[in-house]
């Protein structure tokens, strides 16, 4: 597999009348295409941060991020996003569906091609019956789903995720999880997930990046030795994942008590 998104050497520094302030330093990483990345790091180490600076949404202050070999200098086609705060995210003038159509504002096609396409995305995250309601007229767990669409309708080949299951309730979470995992083989797409949540990485995950604490980089990489099909209760008990867990939640714990020593 090709790398299809890149970091290398990067660092990313804010000023202000306090002096500067180093976010990132140093962080290398790399994410083949099809894969699914979760990065995880202790609270505040600048993970949102980084996935701006992924996305083109903030400028680097050194180093280099390229998506698909070019170097990424603006908010690229072919790369989406879906943030945690999916409610502000999504227009509320808008009904879902329109909020499907407005994802692919970008990708070729004539209008009614693009309305069957979108109404596909709606069945696919259990959504059919409400393309014609408002987003603020459905659940937040309902909310999350056409943001969901909504990336996916934009043909993207990487999608990424800033910890977009942050503010769902548990079953809804455990849900959306294996529903993301699903679509993401369905559409073949490539995926990052930032996270807090250390067995929702691990369980989403073919690959874990840990993130060391401000200004960050990438101190170690988990490779998760599980199928590629997860299952909620079966996988929760392999062997496996309780390993690569206990690994990550181990390094993480460490990096909190040497900060507070």
């Amino acid at each position: 597999m090709t790398d299809i998104l890149t970091a290398r050497n990067v660092a990313k520094d804010f000023g202000g009348t306090g002096g500067t302030l180093s976010i990132i330093d140093g962080l290398n990483l790399a994410v083949k295409k099809g894969e699914f990345v979760s990065l995880v790091g202790p609270s505040g180490c600048g993970k949102t941060t980084l996935l701006l600076c992924l996305a083109g949404l903030q400028s680097l202050t050194r180093g280099e991020i390229t998506f698909k070999g070019v170097p990424v200098m603006e908010p690229p086609q072919g790369l989406a996003v879906v943030f945690q705060d999916y409610s502000r995210s999504l227009l509320p003038w808008n009904t879902n569906l329109d909020n499907i159509l407005f994802g692919m504002r970008r990708v070729a096609g004539d209008a009614r091609a693009k309305r069957d396409r979108a109404a596909e995305l709606l069945e696919a995250v259990g959504l059919g019956g409400f393309g014609g309601h408002y987003p603020w007229q459905v659940s937040g767990g309902m909310q999350q789903r056409v943001a969901i669409a909504r990336g996916l309708a934009s043909e993207s080949e990487l999608l990424l995720l800033d910890e977009p299951l942050a503010a769902v309730d548990a079953q809804t979470r455990a849900d959306m999880q294996d529903l993301f995992l699903d679509l993401a083989r369905k559409f073949n797409q490539t995926c990052l997930l930032v996270t807090h949540d250390v067995e929702e990485a691990v369980y989403m995950a073919q690959r874990v990046l840990v993130l060391g604490p401000r200004p960050t980089k990438v101190v170690r990489e988990v490779t998760i030795e599980l199928p590629r099909e997860r299952d909620q209760l079966e996988t929760r008990e392999d062997p496996a994942f309780l390993a690569a867990r206990h690994e990550v939640l181990s390094l993480i714990r460490s990096m909190r008590t040497r900060k507070a020593a």
